[in-house]
């Protein structure tokens, strides 16, 4: 019986599941495949031909039967020359050869007999194969002389059967043995204990041999093979080892080297001591983003910083990241990709929460880390929504691994701890790891999990959060009764109510605080939200100084709060919480009065938290007056901590000409005069790189050319110079990067921020449409879309989608074929789709850009005159906004359904 997935196609034009703007043309509903077989253990031997770029091997499949009788075996092998397959087994152990068919993706195995339940077997499949996915082979090339050989495996999501034949689905879990035949000088990672080294002098071989004794679903398969340097650690007597190209053995310490402290973190928070014979690091040539192997994670060469990269990037939060999914992933697995936020969003919440226990680092920067995985997520659905769990999807749900799955899912974790509490949260994570250890998962099985260590009902929890769509967009006003002592609240959800998006239920934290003679007062209470439209009202004994809503962030929301502009100036200076002072700087970039821009001047000088002087910064820039200006380019020069600087250089970068005129070549002047001093941070350079060209102010484009060659880590500041370049939105910035993009004599980390930049460019809607220069950009980006990396490929897709030309479409069309990247098809197939169905809007968002551009002057001109008036009348906002009154003593005072 075939052991592929099911799907099922929807009646046309009739929508699927609920989501907005996700599934494409032909995306069909994907569930779990049925299982005839229960694959037991898979033995591997592989010869690696690194010059050929060639595996020849045997791989042998141990399997029982779960169906009541099979007559045939179905298995996942992809673009294989298969030579050979035989059956044996303990009644019949000679091997005997069997009947095949293949497809070029599965091989159908025809059995000499009918087999029943229980009975087991191996099937052994002789093959060859040169994989174009799964297995990668990179070395040096004209761009990259210095690339290291190197072949190494992604599994995920199901690109395993194009290196061993296997049933590549998560739902099949086997225990593996492994060996690897390699060059003499190279070394050889996998899964599990390294059982020998076996040497073959007379080829000038060597073989490595590992066992992993744990059941593992196929896409957590990995061998990495080339020369590295290892660096040897424990976990108690569990071996830690970090493997890197040799002369990177320093940056391997400063990325890996906390990986015994998170073993012991999790361990403790988890409820299981690290279930695996070994944990393995290995960073690799080539390879992009990060892998969760089982005992062994594969990283991005890209994670390892020099000593100066280590000021802003440590590569900390992605080793926790893999190592949590050691857990939640590898011993638990999701059972189909639609539940796969059970691995990805448990690794982006517990990689925060080890920023939280860490000294380095505390609770600061895992608020700050929840902020930003909030943001990120809202910014997603901006494009489209859907439901965290969604089974919606092309092939083999690769898409699904977005801003829903990872960040969103992380909130909705955060959440669910702020509501049933700390220990119970704790208890509960254990309960279900011990619980579902070595299973596969379901979303079902985790919201069990928590009702029955807890005690709470969940069911509506997960019901809004999980299988619908969407968050919570409040709006919540303020005011004070000063007859009845009372504050009163309103809040309003005004979010689309549809059959993807509900009306959220949930418990808030609303906090005020009291200032009387000297003395502070906070006094909180809890409001159940449940209503488009209520008013709540709450007894105190004097009006509040400060009104926050959910000041910890444990709602998974979007919000407007507009609260008096004195209010806000408070907390900007008093508020012990410095992400209430951040919120508060934020608030305070709709206030143009001189009062308003002198207190943010002051945070921005003198608040002991970077991140709440970077957002003072920010909102100075917003204001834009010249004062704010002022500040921010002597800040520039003052500020010491690298990551507040890079925010201040962020802030000059939106004063733009036209419509900031002088103000915008001043703050042009301010970053040139850093970009030629140089600064000790990559990153600050690369963003004030990036705003210098969005200034657009004269000389700009040559100082930017100028910085093409500095060097930096892995081009670091290349990727802002050629970002800047694009915000020049100017001809001659396209012909400067559209031949860069295409040159393979460049590093391939060059031709992909070149590729980015005129994504950059062709969004500042300054390219006309029917020139020479759009014909040029075009033409380089379809060339790009036939690179060797697939970030390249990536970026030129996004590019080409945004460039929203019909005549592209033969070269997108002719990409989708020949594409196995799944992600970077999607992104193909969403740029055909919106050209050919003209809803990308690009065109009319360039014209809308230069309709802000022009409206933008027009609003700093009247700022000028409003602060000139107030400063000269002294009528600044004394942020009083009235009092209401009330006959309710306290709780929800009524509701307007509107």
């Amino acid at each position: 019986m075939p052991c592929f997935r099911s799907t099922e196609h929807a009646p046309h034009g009739a929508p699927i599941v609920a989501a907005h703007n996700f599934a494409l043309p032909g995306d069909t509903i994907h569930y779990a495949p049925d299982r005839p077989i229960d694959v037991r253990h898979i033995d591997l031997h592989l010869r690696v031909d690194m010059d050929a770029h060639r595996l020849t091997g045997s791989c042998a499949l141990t399997m029982s039967v779960l169906f009541e009788e099979i007559r045939e075996v179905t298995i996942q092998a992809a673009e294989m020359e298969i030579e050979r397959v035989a059956f044996s087994s303990k009644r019949r152990p000679q091997p005997l050869p069997l009947e095949f068919d293949h497809d070029g993706q599965n091989l159908r195995v025809v059995l000499d007999r009918a087999l029943r339940y229980g009975q087991e077997f191996t099937l052994t499949i002789a093959y060859q194969t040169a994989p174009r996915i799964g297995m990668n082979f990179v070395g040096s090339t004209a761009g990259d002389p210095q690339m290291a050989r190197q072949a190494h495996t992604q599994g995920q999501p199901e690109y395993a059967h194009y290196w061993f034949p296997c049933v590549d689905f998560p739902n099949e879990r086997a225990t593996m043995t492994i060996a690897a035949r390699v060059p003499q000088h190279n070394f050889a990672i996998s899964n599990g204990r390294l059982e020998q080294v076996e040497e073959h002098p007379e080829t000038g071989e060597r073989t490595f041999h590992y066992t992993e004794s744990a059941p593992f679903a196929a896409y957590l398969a990995t061998l990495a093979v080339g020369e590295f340097s290892e660096i040897r650690d424990a976990f108690g007597d569990t071996p830690v080892l970090y493997y890197v190209r040799p002369g990177q053995e320093e940056h391997a310490r400063r990325m890996m080297g906390d990986t015994p402290a998170m073993l012991e973190y999790y361990s403790n928070h988890f409820g299981i001591r690290y279930p695996y014979e070994k944990y393995a690091q290995v960073c690799l040539e080539e390879f992009t983003g990060a892998m969760e192997n089982v005992s062994a994670t594969s990283h991005t060469w890209l994670l390892l910083p020099d000593a100066r990269e280590f000021i802003d990037w440590e590569g900390k939060a992605t080793v926790a990241h893999e190592l949590v999914h050691q857990w939640f992933g590898d011993l638990l697995t999701c059972r189909d990709w639609s539940h796969a936020w059970l691995n990805e969003s448990f690794a982006t919440y517990f990689e925060e929460t080890w920023k939280q226990a860490d000294p380095t680092q505390g609770e600061l920067e895992f608020r700050l880390g929840m902020r930003n995985n909030l943001r990120l997520y809202v910014n997603e659905d901006k494009t489209y929504r859907r439901p965290i769990v969604h089974n919606v999807y092309a092939t083999d749900g690769q898409e699904l691994f977005d801003r829903h799955l990872y960040e969103k899912g992380s909130c909705v974790l955060h959440m669910l701890r702020g509501l049933v509490g700390e220990a119970a949260f704790w208890r509960a994570i254990q309960y279900y790891a011990r619980t579902n250890r070595g299973r596969e998962v379901i979303t079902a099985d985790l919201e069990r999990a928590f009702e029955e260590s807890t005690g709470h009902s969940l069911g509506r929890f997960f019901q809004q959060w999980v299988h619908r769509g969407g968050h919570p967009d409040l709006e919540v006003s303020y005011s004070w009764d000063s007859d009845h002592h009372l504050a009163k609240m309103t809040v309003k959800q005004k979010q689309k109510i549809d059959n993807l998006t509900p009306l959220f239920v949930f418990p808030v934290e609303v906090a005020f605080t009291m200032e009387t003679k000297g003395k502070r007062e906070t006094k909180s209470f809890t409001i159940q939200v449940e209503r488009e439209s209520e008013t709540f009202v709450f007894p105190l004994d004097h009006r509040p100084a400060l009104v926050r809503f959910d000041p910890y962030g444990w709602i998974l929301k979007t919000i407007t709060f507009d609260r008096p502009e004195a209010m806000l100036r408070w907390q900007l200076a008093n508020d012990g919480d410095p992400l209430g002072r951040l919120e508060a700087a934020e608030g305070l970039a709709k206030h143009a009065t001189p009062t308003s821009v002198a207190a943010l001047i002051s945070a921005m000088e003198g608040d002991e938290f970077y991140a709440m002087r970077g957002a003072a910064a920010h909102s100075l820039a917003k204001i834009g007056t010249d004062a704010a200006l002022d500040a921010l380019r002597a800040r520039l020069v003052a500020e010491d901590h690298p990551k507040a600087r890079r925010m201040v250089a962020g802030a000059l970068g939106e004063f733009h000409i036209p419509e900031s005129g002088r103000q915008a070549e001043l703050a042009a002047s301010a970053l040139t005069a850093l970009l030629d001093r140089g600064d000790p941070s990559y990153h600050v350079e690369s963003v004030a790189a990036l705003s210098l060209g969005k200034t657009r102010a004269p000389g700009a484009f040559a100082t930017l050319v100028k910085l093409l060659d500095r060097p930096s880590w892995h081009e670091i500041v290349f990727g802002g110079v050629a970002a800047g370049l694009g915000e020049l939105g100017t001809a001659e910035a396209a012909h400067t990067l559209a031949p860069w993009a295409i040159d393979v004599h460049r590093p391939m980390l060059q031709r992909s921020f070149a590729i980015n930049g005129l994504a950059v460019l062709i969004r500042t809607g300054r390219l006309d449409p029917q020139g020479p220069v759009h014909q040029e950009i075009r033409e380089s980006l379809e060339v790009a879309l036939r690179d060797h990396w697939v970030r390249s490929r990536t970026f030129a897709a996004q590019a080409l989608r945004a460039l929203d030309d019909a005549r592209a479409l033969p070269a997108i069309d002719a990409a989708i074929d020949r594409e196995l990247e799944s992600r970077t098809k999607r992104i193909l197939r969403l740029a055909a789709h919106a050209i050919r169905s003209e809803k990308t809007g690009e065109t009319d968002i360039r014209k809308l850009r230069r309709d802000l551009d022009e409206l933008k002057e027009d609003q700093r001109k009247l700022r000028d005159r409003v602060a000139i008036t107030e400063a000269t009348t002294g009528q600044a906002s004394n942020g009083q906004n009235g009092n209401s009154k009330s006959h309710v003593t306290a709780g929800r005072a009524g509701t307007d359904e509107g």
